[in-house]
Parts: structure tokens; sequence; C-alpha cells
């Protein structure tokens, strides 16, 4: 697997190693929160564009009441559904970078076979793509999204907005979408690739901050094609998680008991009269699960 090339002060050009490229593919993940913030490609809603992923009902226990000229029997409580969202992600990707983008603010790698190239879109996809990936699935998590009720901590997390809504017939719980754009401290060191216009127009290094060329023209729109093209960075909400990483529980709840109650006209007077007999069910007790779901990336 070829590596991006770099000048090593004493030994010249190497290929860069994990830590080495700590900081670009940093960069590149703080590059794509930015987009999923903006609603780009690869970004998450509620009932927007995009493919659906996943559904989940709000429901609830009501009261219900028996009215009658005699004694009535409890009605027990009744359901309702008070809200509905549906999960979609702009699953669409932008085209690929050209021959001319990856040959002019691209990098270099070593060919076994013609010395010194540019680096093509699978290589870089091999290489910080993928390690890229790796970082935002199960290290620092920036440039992805959890599900919670409150700030998932260790970062910058952006609140995107309510995912769901728990309602009993006594409280509300909102559940939110969180977006992770910066972890608390900056991996790596400013370790720059080589131009891939060496040796045509002289050595020269890369600028690798995330408005950068080589991130926004290359490293981005490769991100985000193999988001289509591998599902790396999919997300999805269900039941049971049937691969990937989890990323929140949701959880629809309603009170677990009853309370019977009535309201009867005073004692003496006549049953079949024009009084109004009344026996109400309300909800009560403490929330139980109804319906869990596990948002994840598949």
């Amino acid at each position: 697997m070829s590596r991006p090339l770099r000048i090593d002060g004493t030994a010249g050009l190497q290929e860069m190693s994990d830590a080495d490229l700590d900081r670009l593919c940093y960069y590149l993940r703080v590059a794509f929160a930015n987009v999923l913030q903006s609603g780009g490609h690869g970004s998450v809603n509620v009932g927007g564009s995009g493919t659906t992923f996943g559904s989940m009902s709000d429901t609830s226990r009501t009261q219900r009441v028996n009215t009658g000229s005699n004694t009535q029997a409890a009605p027990g409580t009744g359901t309702e559904t008070d809200a509905s969202f549906t999960y979609k992600q702009i699953s669409t990707g932008p085209s690929s970078p050209t021959d001319n983008t990856l040959n002019t603010q691209g990098f270099q790698i070593i060919d076994g076979t013609s010395g010194t190239i540019a680096a093509t879109e699978a290589q870089i996809a091999a290489t910080i793509i993928s390690q890229t990936i790796q970082d935002m699935r199960v290290g620092d998590e920036v440039g992805t999204y959890r599900v919670s009720t409150s700030n998932p901590g260790g970062g910058t997390w952006v609140n995107m907005g309510t995912w769901f809504t728990d309602t009993t017939y006594s409280s509300t719980t909102s559940y939110k979408l969180w977006l992770k754009t910066a972890h608390t401290s900056v991996p790596g060191s400013n370790v720059y690739p080589v131009s891939a216009e060496y040796p045509a127009v002289g050595l020269r290094e890369v600028n690798i901050t995330t408005s950068s060329n080589l991130v926004q023209n290359i490293l981005l729109p490769i991100l985000q094609r193999d988001l289509l093209s591998n599902n790396s960075l999919r997300y999805n909400q269900q039941v049971t998680q049937i691969s990937g990483v989890a990323r929140g529980t949701i959880s629809d709840t309603r009170l677990s008991g009853t309370s019977d109650t009535q309201n009867n006209p005073p004692a003496g007077t006549d049953p079949g009269g024009s009084d109004v007999y009344q026996t109400f069910s309300t909800p009560s007790g403490s929330a139980a699960n109804h319906n869990v779901q596990i948002f994840y990336m598949i």
C-alpha cells in the first residue's frame, strides 16, 4: 500500500507513517463535519430529503372515562400516537477529482514500476481515507453523529435538533442529534506530503489545513464517495443492531400503572335520575419501555 511521500531533512523523500498522517486525517474529519453541519453529502436529518433508513413513533397511554346514570366500571386506559419521526441521509455524492486536480493539487507516492507518481483516487482511498474512517468510527468520532438526551462530551458537539420526543402522560423527554465537529486536542503534527507537481515544477510541500486544495478538492470528495461505495459512513436505526458501531439508544416509553377514580353524585340521590356517574382510568406509575431502537453506523 503506497503512502504519501514527505521530505525528511536527513534522508530525503520517505513514505509518511500513520503518525505522520494523523493531523491531515483529522483536518479531513473536521472538513467533513463542516459539510454535515450545512446539510451536504452524507448528512443525516429528520423528515427532510435523502434516503430513508429508519422511523419511530412516540406513543403514550391516555386517560379514559365511562359515564352513565349509575355506577360505572373502570374503562382502562387508551393509547395514542403523539408524533412520528422519519430518518434520512443524503446519500448522493460528488464526482471524482479529475486527473488534472490529482496531478496539480494532490501528492506523490512511490510506484513500483513508474517511480514517483501522483496518487490515484483508489490509492488515496486505501491510505488516507481508510485511516480517517477508522478514526471516525472507533477513534475521536469527529465528523460523525450521536443521538442522546444530553451533550455526549469529549470535544465539540453541535446540537442538530430534535431526533425523537418521548411523551408519557405526565412528562416529555427530548432526544437530540449531535454532530462532533472537533476533538479536545488536535492530534499529530504538521507533516506535509510532497506536491504532485514534483518533479515537473520542483519539490513542494502541500498545505494540509481544512481549507486547503488537497482537503477540499481531493480528499473530501473521495471520502464522500467512499460513503456511497462502501457504506462506511452510513447510518441505520432499528430495534436490533445487525452490524457496525452503536451511536445511541432511543426509547419510546409509557407509564406502567393505572389509577381508577370515581366521580359520583352525593349519596341518597336517585341512581335512575339525571345525576352523572363517572369512572376514570388514568395512566400512572413509572415509565416502562414500549419500543427501543438503536441508532448506529452500519
